[in-house]
């Protein structure tokens, strides 16, 4: 059907006005600023428009944020001759990476980050789980790319010859590449650059957050930790390595070690505010009084489990990805004889464990797939555990590293069992029914755990049992039930820092263990953080360690917290953000041992 001729000459005034040069690179600039906007938006997670419009009070955070998602833009355009198509595919793109730091902030409180992408698949299927929380910010952008593209494809139509648009593809990855190398990678930039919201400066989330989503994310690419230090000599620091020494464990003394890594473990009890029916860490109770315990200060919360494990494994205060062969006191024990192997509760893909715990020097780790009938429950867990250790070859030393998967989140939010574990006092039904869910699985883990000791009591066989929690639980989106509770959270407080961050450990050891080593092993551990946790049970077995582990203990001697999530140290008891002169210069020495051993075997 025809349009009449007065609507037929106007439609062909607007698509010609939609030709002009001018009029396609405003529009191209107006719609990757939009795109921008939207993102910064999504970028405020959960202060919301607050945050949003206090990003205008800095130019430059505006500049940041707002650059890319118009080069990218462009790009699209030069590659393609389409506006509409670079337009959907660059809005798409930033906007879908917006929105998966939106709903990874709401669950994890923690930052969408480039080395997430490693992990993609297995992130994908633990957030499935979650409820997520899609409010008008979302739709709004789904709503921007819909109604942008149309607009684009049916009022935009500039066309441009080949050579053109090389010309301006080109131009434009120029003008990226020095961007990027110059505002975007510069530390001093990013400590300059906010807007002026009051948040928690403690806290690494809230301050990716004060600065937008596109910038921190792209600023992340170039993580200076993954790099060697500054200074760092390769020869320097092995000959400071090498000065340390190693010592071997005396054979007398070489007991067996079965730690166990607790998946979302924590002491709840610390939480005045939690009213409880049931005596859910009485088991708990009772084997720290027979123990070494304290709190792991741990760089994680609600999820990470890899970081609190890998850890303690290593003793490196910044992980790589352990893709290739890398010095480890798995490899260690192995160079005194130790027979080392593990068990997880899990699938082997996940965190490329599969990979990563032969490159940590396993001889033999096991996971779900390995067992016929095997069962992600404590009810399986922890009898493979005991049965491994069983059928070990009893003329070797043996080490073993297991991780459970039971009390894994989320928790039913809908419906609980018919134990009460806690009082509802005045929290919503749903926050009640995820606190009482999750301690239902820990009262089980709890008294599982007690029997689990139990099995190695009664043995001749010297054994040493360390246990730990990885990482608090989620309990609802945005800490939705921590924060009922009235439970202090906040990571600038130093009640609030140990609260989000602490997870129990325990050392036990039987009586033929606590004769061979002449240690009791019963009294308060202290508090630090998880790659330490090795250098506390070598000081229990009076073991000297390796040579990296006895420079590990010269930095422990000056700071036992060295938090990466909130990037600060403990020195004398006291949270910091800057260690004392000497200190610092004890950690930046050890900075340099520890890229050298990390890398020696790559």
């Amino acid at each position: 059907m025809k349009r009449p001729a007065g609507q037929s000459d106007l439609w062909e005034i607007v698509r010609s006005f939609g030709r002009k040069r001018v009029v396609t690179y405003v529009f191209l600039a107006l719609l990757g600023i939009g795109t921008g906007l939207i993102s910064m938006m999504l970028g405020a997670s959960y202060f919301g428009l607050p945050m949003f419009f206090d990003y205008f009070s800095s130019p430059l955070l505006l500049l940041l944020n707002l650059l890319p998602p118009v080069l990218l833009l462009l790009l699209g355009y030069y590659l393609t001759g389409r506006v509409w198509i670079g337009f959907f595919a660059s809005s798409l793109l930033v906007l879908l990476l917006s929105a998966i730091d939106f709903f990874k902030i709401q669950v994890r409180s923690e930052p969408f980050i480039p080395s997430d992408f490693k992990l993609a698949d297995e992130v994908g299927k633990v957030i499935a789980g979650y409820s997520l929380i899609f409010n008008w910010k979302i739709y709004l952008a789904g709503a921007y790319i819909l109604v942008g593209t149309v607009f684009s494809a049916f009022l935009l139509r500039r066309r441009m010859r080949a050579r053109p648009r090389l010309i301006g593809a080109g131009a434009v990855l120029l003008v990226s590449a020095a961007l990027y190398f110059t505002l975007y990678t510069s530390t001093k930039i990013n400590t300059a650059v906010k807007g002026s919201y009051d948040i928690n400066v403690w806290s690494n989330a809230e301050i990716s957050i004060s600065k937008g989503f596109v910038y921190p994310f792209i600023y992340s690419i170039h993580d200076p930790a993954a790099g060697p230090p500054r200074g760092y000599n390769a020869a320097e620091a092995a000959a400071a390595l090498s000065a340390y020494g190693d010592d071997a464990i005396p054979e007398d003394k070489k007991v067996n070690i079965v730690s166990v890594m607790l998946e979302s473990y924590a002491d709840l009890s610390q939480f005045d505010e939690i009213e409880f029916s049931e005596d859910v860490y009485g088991p708990l109770r009772a084997i720290e009084s027979e123990s070494i315990h304290g709190y792991l200060v741990d760089n994680v919360f609600a999820g990470g489990t890899v970081d609190t494990e890998r850890s303690f494994l290593s003793g490196f205060t910044w992980l790589g990805d352990f893709q290739q062969p890398t010095n480890s006191y798995v490899r260690y024990l192995n160079s005194q004889g130790y027979v080392t192997e593990g068990f997880h509760a899990g699938d082997d893909w996940y965190y490329d464990r599969n990979i990563v715990n032969p490159n940590l020097g396993f001889d033999r780790y096991y996971f779900l797939e390995d067992f016929q009938d095997a069962s992600r429950w404590d009810e399986y867990f922890f009898p493979k555990v005991e049965q491994l250790f069983d059928a070990r070859d009893q003329s070797a030393p043996y080490f073993s590293y297991n991780l459970s998967y039971q009390n894994h989140g989320p928790y039913d939010a809908e419906t609980t069992g018919d134990t009460a574990y806690i009082m509802q006092g005045g929290l919503s039904d749903a926050s009640y029914n995820i606190l009482n869910n999750y301690l239902a699985g820990i009262d089980d883990t709890t008294r599982r755990l007690a029997d689990f000791i139990e099995h190695f009591r009664e043995l001749d066989t010297p054994v040493v049992v360390v246990f730990f929690g990885d990482h608090k639980p989620w309990l609802g989106n945005d800490n939705s039930v921590y924060k009922e509770l009235g439970a202090n959270i906040d990571v600038s407080t130093e009640e609030g820092f140990f609260n989000f961050y602490t997870t129990p450990y325990v050392i036990w050891a039987n009586d033929a263990a606590m004769e061979a080593l002449g240690n009791d092993f019963t009294g308060d551990g202290g508090d630090f953080s998880p790659c330490f946790l090795m250098n506390k049970v070598f000081d229990l077995c009076a073991w000297g360690g390796s040579a990296y582990m006895k420079a590990a203990d010269a930095l422990r001697n000056y700071t036992d917290i060295i938090s990466n999530a909130t990037a600060c140290f403990s020195e004398n008891g006291v949270l910091t953000k800057s260690l004392s002169p000497e200190a610092d210069e004890v950690y930046k020495n050890f900075k340099k041992i520890e890229y050298y051993w990390q890398t020696a075997l790559k």
